[in-house]
């Protein structure tokens, strides 16, 4: 009887391996279809094969559980087997990164954290301003997104923090330009590595695999893994403090001040958390001398981030975004607790509600408590800052959904517990398939996979302005005011920052200087350009022929100012066009 269960289950775990196999194939290729014998076989749907492998799969667990001694069920070979897969969830992170991350600085972020790190390898605080010579006729235009205009005359200055263009920095003189975008890849699958050593830490270790398997494909978090941007870092600094503040050693102290030093030098607005981890700190044994370790380990990033502000900006509490009274705004509270409410239950499922629970059955209490107080913290830090209305800012609350994720498998593990043994691997099981796939089915629908394929338009737009506009020529443009510096060496203008009656003023400016101007727009900035510019200029009107157009997800078009007239005269000729990558 035994030997047949055992040879059952292994025939129905061939199967399940083989169904598993058409299903990735399936989406990898789209299907298949061949002829044996003159019998058609083909595959075309993927939840038709995983369906069979989840099914199969389930049967050879529920098989061994019932035919094994308590010590081989499936419940406790996972806590033997539960590192090496969170390791596993930690490569696929990293290579879902690699595989659809963007490797392209344009916009804001990218562009000013690459193009901050670019400068910081060479030395230097502060970028020279190419439009010096004209400064009192283009004034905070000639700034780019993610600079400001310096208080030195002729320099602009980054707008965002140093932490994450610094490790970029590194990582530039270690492996060269390109390098600067493997940071992000390795910092996510460092945080789902952590997410497995905090579960297992606080609860054990099929809590540490189940909340590193749900950090590894939850939407938000791979979004945030595919961007050159600080949101993963920042994350994996404060889960990283968080582990070591909860060793009872005066030198994992210090090293969890390290790490928060480096998670504010990254994020400054968050430095209010440091009190949570000084909590953590100090009510464990050899709380003061410990408590002086961490604070010690703290203070340089503090400083630094002081530094730099006064450096850039003329006063240590001065940002780059400006004062703090114009940061926050109490009115702020109620639609911003609704948008984060609506977005962590729309991405993360109702399954991260079960957190709330986790002090009252966690292994250890108080640091889950604390945990739920570090994102309450996180939380209030932006609960008065300004109101956003897309998903994708759920990211500001990116370092505390680890945690709660943590929480919440440790309550699914207690409530598994509680199941008759044979059953709980089998939960375990499902859980660890079933939400990954509802995860990957929302950043779907989100086209989280597709912004690759958007941004790029960056690279492609600015290599072929480099190559057939004139040295001389001037861009005006807002979103890609920073990429065509980058990747077309042409200087550029944001025109959102012109005065609506200093248009036609500017062009001349420019022609005056011996520049030749052009306009860039993208296709959801001509409407904002026409609206801004219409009533005060005949050029705001952008109603004559592009002289370059970029066909992708987002169209970009760029104008020559020059080329109107002849336009109205009757002349037609066709814009070049932009290869599409």
């Amino acid at each position: 009887m035994i030997l047949r269960a055992r040879r059952l289950q292994i025939s129905l775990a061939i199967v399940a391996l083989a169904a598993a196999s058409v299903a990735v194939w399936d989406l990898m290729t789209g299907g298949f279809h061949f002829q044996v014998l003159g019998i058609r076989m083909s595959s075309r749907e993927a939840y038709k094969p995983f369906r069979l492998a989840l099914l199969t799969t389930v049967a050879v667990i529920q098989l061994n559980d019932w035919q094994s001694l308590p010590a081989a069920a499936s419940w406790n070979a996972i806590v033997r087997w539960a590192r090496w897969i969170a390791l596993g969830a930690a490569v696929a992170s990293m290579a879902l990164a690699f595989r659809y991350g963007i490797f392209a600085a344009g916009g804001a972020d990218a562009y000013g954290y690459v193009s901050q790190a670019q400068l910081l390898a060479r030395g230097q605080l502060s970028a020279p301003d190419p439009l010096a010579a004209i400064a009192t006729t283009v004034g905070a235009s000639a700034a780019p997104l993610g600079y400001q205009l310096s208080r030195t005359p002729g320099r602009i200055v980054p707008t965002y923090p140093a932490g994450l263009p610094i490790t970029m920095a590194a990582a530039i003189l270690v492996g060269g330009p390109t390098a600067a975008y493997f940071v992000i890849p390795l910092f996510s699958g460092v945080t789902v590595w952590l997410t497995y050593l905090l579960g297992e830490r606080i609860n054990d270790a099929r809590a540490g695999l189940i909340a590193a398997i749900l950090v590894t494909f939850s939407p938000i978090f791979v979004f945030q893994s595919l961007e050159p941007m600080s949101d993963v870092p920042v994350t994996a600094w404060w889960l990283l403090a968080w582990y070591l503040a909860l060793i009872r050693r005066t030198g994992a102290a210090l090293g969890a001040g390290v790490c928060v030093s480096a998670a504010v030098l990254t994020r400054p607005n968050l430095a209010p958390l440091v009190a949570v981890l000084a909590l953590v700190v100090a009510v464990q044994d050899r709380g003061v001398r410990r408590g002086l370790a961490f604070v010690a380990g703290t203070l340089p990033g503090c400083l630094a981030v002081a530094a730099f502000n006064a450096f850039w900006y003329g006063s240590p509490l001065t940002s780059g975004y400006g004062e703090l009274g114009d940061l926050y705004l109490a009115s702020r509270a109620i639609p911003n607790l609704r948008n984060y409410w609506s977005w962590l239950i729309e991405l993360e499922t109702g399954v991260i509600l079960l957190a709330a629970a986790a002090p009252l059955v966690a292994r250890d209490r108080r640091a889950a408590g604390a945990m739920l107080l570090f994102f309450m913290s996180l939380l209030g830090c932006y609960l008065f800052y300004f109101v956003y209305d897309t998903w994708p800012f759920l990211r500001f609350l990116l370092p505390g959904i680890p945690l709660l994720l943590v929480l919440a498998s440790a309550v699914i593990v207690a409530i598994f517990g509680r199941l008759p043994l044979r059953l709980r691997g089998t939960m375990v099981f499902l859980i660890c398939i079933l939400a990954p796939v509802t995860y990957l089915l929302t950043a779907n629908r989100l086209h989280v996979f597709d912004i690759q394929r958007s941004e790029r338009r960056y690279v492609s737009v600015g290599e072929f302005i480099e190559a057939t506009l004139p040295e001389k020529a001037v861009v005006l443009t807002v979103i890609q005011s920073g990429s065509i510096r980058l990747y077309g060496h042409r200087p550029t203008l944001r025109w959102d920052q012109l005065p609506p009656e200093r248009l036609d003023q500017t062009l001349d400016g420019l022609r005056a200087a011996g520049y030749v101007p052009y306009l860039l727009l993208e296709s959801w900035e001509e409407n904002l350009f026409r609206t801004r510019f219409a009533t005060s200029s005949i050029v705001g009107n952008i109603d004559w022929q592009p002289a370059i157009e970029y066909y992708g997800p987002i169209s970009v078009r760029v104008f020559n100012p020059d080329d109107r007239q002849a336009y109205m005269s009757g002349r037609r000729v066709l814009p070049r066009a932009i290869p599409y990558p």
